[in-house]
């Protein structure tokens, strides 16, 4: 797959180890701009990006906020397949820093530059340097199949019942 930087700090992305299923995403942060964001309350706004006294470059999110975090790449995903990501157990276990739409789908048309969308789920302020590994993806062929509508439910096929946690115990 190939990636184009849209900003040219941009890190192009590496498998961490021969074992890795899949590569990071960093942030790629520029002082100065900012980054689009709802707060709890579903209000778009957009959250600066600054640059603290040792010369790191930031965004600081609020508890309960979604933001989308650059990655400054563009993916050149090959035709049937799709570009999945997902988030960092790390930084959600330590941070509580979570993708917000739990994993993120780049659907091999999209040639515009990916974002990670975060969730801030502490109660918190967290914040998100330029260069932090925020999100893990990788590429996945996709199984296309035609869905058409049937006028007949599907029969049972085990002697489960019920619905929605209808295999646990009770």
């Amino acid at each position: 797959m190939k990636v184009f930087k849209v900003n040219e700090k941009a890190e192009i992305p590496e498998f961490a180890t021969e074992g890795s299923s899949c590569f990071d995403l960093r942030a790629c942060l520029t002082d100065g701009t900012t980054v689009k964001a709802y707060n709890p309350h579903n209000k778009k706004l957009g959250l600066p990006v600054r640059i603290n006294s040792g010369s790191e470059i930031y965004v600081q999110i609020p508890p309960q906020f979604r933001v989308l975090i650059p990655s400054g790449l563009i993916f050149s995903i090959p035709n049937h397949h799709e570009v999945k990501i997902y988030p960092r157990s790390g930084i959600a276990l330590k941070n509580g820093l979570t993708l917000a739409n739990g994993t993120g789908v780049v659907d091999s048309d999209y040639v515009e530059e990916t974002y990670m969308m975060l969730y801030n789920m502490s109660d918190t302020p967290m914040i998100v340097k330029d260069g932090d590994r925020v999100a893990q993806a990788r590429m996945e062929k996709v199984l296309k199949y035609d869905l058409e509508e049937s006028n007949l439910r599907p029969a049972k096929r085990t002697n489960r019942a019920g619905g929605m946690g209808s295999t646990g115990v009770e």
